[in-house]
């Protein structure tokens, strides 16, 4: 879960790391309740798309009424076609030098790794001077801070207050459970503070229930999702929208790309990447085939389900629901083991052809959509 600027920076003052004190305002009008001896000021829209600045979302105003004008224009400026319901508004610092910094999890380390570059600010995704430091065994230590710190190019007292920043975000990162605290950029101002003039938290969700501060907030941290993707989140269900039109459903990660890369092979193009998971029973595919089907671009609907946790009867008996609701759908199946017996009963009854060679299946369900 990706939350707002906004938010993130209330985790981060909570734990010691320095931001500007700010407020969120809700409609322009707003503006007018701010002091105007605190001008100058920073508006910055918030939305969960990145490249805010480039697209315009961030303004500095003078005055009242300058920051009036532009916190009209940022509500009704769409970024990745999100617009913000939120602005935050904040005062306008001095930059001596910026900095990125971000804790995450690496694969190819198989942990968590710091990372900082001494070129942060918008032009960071093209820094070819981005410094790593691993963290064995998530065993974290103020010397990985300093080594961090060193790379970058710091030294002496700068130094050590970079490496009191890094550990102050590990206790972000650890205690809420992060998958990602990033600070972009980390400031030096003018009187040689380290300020937090940005901030980006993902939270790994699946742990959201050892948190309640965030219970129920999930749903006000999908904006940034397609319609099909939002509604997947709110059922449990994890979809990915692309631009074909074969709905893709099965179960389990690596048997879906599989299907997805053979659809591609055989000439046929995927709407979708949907992994309904193990153990899914009736109620749960009839919500999968719901939501792929939901798109008017799918033509086919291609299941693919190797059943182990998963039965193949509960899944026949969502398919079979399926086709009585929807008599007209152009569905592929293929449906192998456990109960698989049972299954090719349902679906014999219901009329729904049932195949256990995958190829066969793809090359049905691109012949069936290329004529659609």
């Amino acid at each position: 879960m990706r939350l707002f600027e906004f938010e993130a920076k209330e985790l981060f003052r909570e734990l010691g790391i320095p931001t500007p004190v700010g407020q969120t305002i809700k409609c322009a009008e707003e503006v007018f309740s701010i002091p105007a001896k605190s001008f100058p000021k920073t508006l910055k829209t918030q939305v969960l798309s990145g490249g805010r600045g480039k697209a315009g979302g961030i303004k500095f105003a003078d005055n009242q009424e300058d920051a009036y004008h532009k916190a009209q224009a940022i509500f009704k400026l769409p970024i990745k076609g999100e617009l913000p319901k939120t602005i935050l508004v904040e005062p306008k610092v001095t930059i001596k030098k910026e900095i990125y910094l971000a804790i995450l999890i690496d694969r190819a380390y198989r942990g968590p790794i710091l990372m900082a570059s001494a070129e942060g600010g918008i032009e960071i995704e093209t820094s070819e001077n981005i410094q790593i430091v691993p963290v064995p065994g998530a065993n974290y230590s103020n010397f990985y801070a300093r080594e961090l710190a060193a790379k970058v190019g710091l030294h002496g007292i700068q130094l050590i207050k970079f490496a009191a920043i890094v550990d102050k975000l590990w206790q972000v990162w650890t205690k809420f459970d992060c998958d990602l605290a990033e600070i972009n950029p980390l400031i030096i101002d003018g009187d040689d503070n380290f300020i937090a003039l940005d901030g980006k938290v993902t939270l790994n969700e699946d742990s959201t229930g050892r948190h309640p501060r965030f219970a129920g907030q999930l749903v006000n941290h999908l904006s940034d999702l397609g319609d099909r993707e939002f509604r997947g989140k709110m059922c449990g269900l994890n979809i990915v929208e692309l631009e074909g039109n074969i709905g893709i459903l099965c179960n389990g990660a690596g048997l879906t790309m599989a299907t997805m890369d053979l659809v591609l092979h055989k000439g046929g193009k995927p709407s979708n990447f949907l992994d309904v998971g193990g153990g899914a029973n009736k109620d749960h595919v009839k919500r999968a085939l719901d939501l792929v089907s939901s798109s008017d671009d799918v033509k086919v609907l291609l299941v693919n389900i190797l059943g182990g946790i998963t039965a193949c009867d509960e899944v026949a008996a969502a398919l079979a629901y399926y086709k009585e609701i929807r008599p007209d759908a152009k569905m592929v199946v293929r449906l192998v083991g456990n109960n698989e017996d049972k299954a090719k009963a349902i679906m014999d009854k219901a009329g729904i052809p049932m195949t256990n060679i995958l190829e066969k299946a793809v090359e049905e369900a691109v012949s069936l959509a290329a004529k659609a």
